[in-house]
């Protein structure tokens, strides 16, 4: 007796979800096992376009005994998945015509990170192990222009070209970017020619890859001119908005970054720096707003406290100087198991100094400090 096959239709397939049966064609020959996952719109409406079908049992059994549930958000996963299909899509560079809105889905999840996880987000830009920076910085850079964007009040669609510019500002450079993390030596004649072009190089990958968006191919051409004139590729005066709001997150970001042949900026001491431009370059709103939300200790800077605690930044306070803290160790010098909050408004614990992570980080997990009830 041959199976009863029901048909599958776009509705019934969510992407980037693990399918929860065999999917077979017509004829019964299996397409795609149970678990596997569908990636893109194109593969999705190749596969229905051949038609897809799965066992009518199952399927209906699959219907009645899961019932609607709500997803667990989980950021840091989030983060990881984010920067994880970004590798790929950079890598793959698909021309199937899937690249510009696998890219947007991507910069959904960066704007969904910097609503719901803005401190745990800014706190990975300093504190986590990157194996593939390039990724990392241009996810980082992704969630400081969206929190920025939204704080200066751009719509959501303005907001999400500004995000799919910053992830994919650097495809023309990744390999070059990777050498230079591990490199000892500063960048050579013929690296920073590379780098130099990168803009340009950027731009012309995303347009073979199917991008048409004018404003983010804009922003990524731009993302290093300046208004004096003085930036690359081009040189020019007039940099779009875009442009200028990844720039100085761009900067940002990589000060705060460590390579092998320096030490990463303080962040406290970036902030200063940022503070400077905005002096030089009134008419600039970006680095001033960038230190608004950001404080002058962000998330992830590793403080000492007057009272002898070390602790970690884990949310923005009221001011700029006071962020809110959770200890790392105690005033004796012993690792805290428990970390407990401190408001650095209060005088008995406020910041003293801070301290470069790779001396202090004793006992810091991220699902503690920053994913707790």
């Amino acid at each position: 007796m041959e199976k009863e096959l029901h048909r599958l239709q776009a509705d019934q397939l969510h992407l980037n979800d693990a399918l929860p049966w065999d999917v077979l064609d017509l004829s019964g020959t299996l397409l795609l096992s149970k678990g596997n996952v569908v990636r893109s719109e194109a593969q999705l409406n190749e596969l229905l376009a051949r038609g897809m079908f799965v066992d009518a049992a199952e399927y209906q059994a699959s219907r009645q005994s899961s019932a609607p549930r709500e997803k667990v958000y989980d950021p840091i996963y989030l983060m990881e998945s984010v920067q994880a299909h970004l590798a790929w899509l950079l890598e793959a560079l698909p021309r199937d015509g899937s690249f510009a809105g696998d890219v947007r889905n991507q910069a959904q999840q960066v704007a969904v990170l910097a609503k719901k996880s803005p401190d745990l987000a800014l706190a990975s830009i300093q504190l986590m192990e990157h194996r593939n920076y390039p990724i990392a910085h241009s996810f980082h850079v992704a969630v400081l222009v969206e929190l920025l964007a939204a704080r200066a009040g751009w719509p959501q669609a303005e907001r999400e070209r500004l995000c799919c510019a910053a992830l994919t500002m650097n495809v023309g450079m990744l390999q070059l970017q990777l050498s230079l993390r591990n490199q000892r030596e500063s960048p050579n004649a013929a690296q920073r020619e590379q780098i130099r072009n990168h803009p340009a190089e950027s731009a012309r990958i995303l347009m073979q890859c199917g991008v048409e968006d004018r404003e983010w191919l804009r922003a990524v051409l731009e993302h290093h001119e300046t208004l004096d004139g003085t930036g690359y590729p081009r040189k020019v005066k007039n940099p779009s908005e875009l442009a200028q709001l990844i720039r100085v997150c761009d900067v940002f970001s990589a000060k705060i970054s460590p390579r092998a042949y320096r030490k990463p900026v303080l962040a406290s001491e970036a902030t200063r720096i940022l503070f400077a431009q905005q002096g030089q370059d009134p008419s600039s709103p970006w680095p001033g707003m960038l230190i608004k939300e950001l404080g002058i200790y962000p998330p992830g800077t590793i403080v000492k406290l007057v009272n002898g605690e070390v602790a970690v930044v884990y949310k923005r306070g009221a001011t700029a100087k006071a962020p809110l803290v959770k200890t790392l160790i105690n005033a004796k010098g012993l690792a805290t198991i428990d970390p407990f909050q401190r408001n650095c408004a209060e005088a008995d614990f406020a910041i003293a100094a801070v301290m470069r992570p790779d001396k202090s980080l004793v006992g810091l997990d991220f699902k503690q400090i920053w994913c707790k009830p």
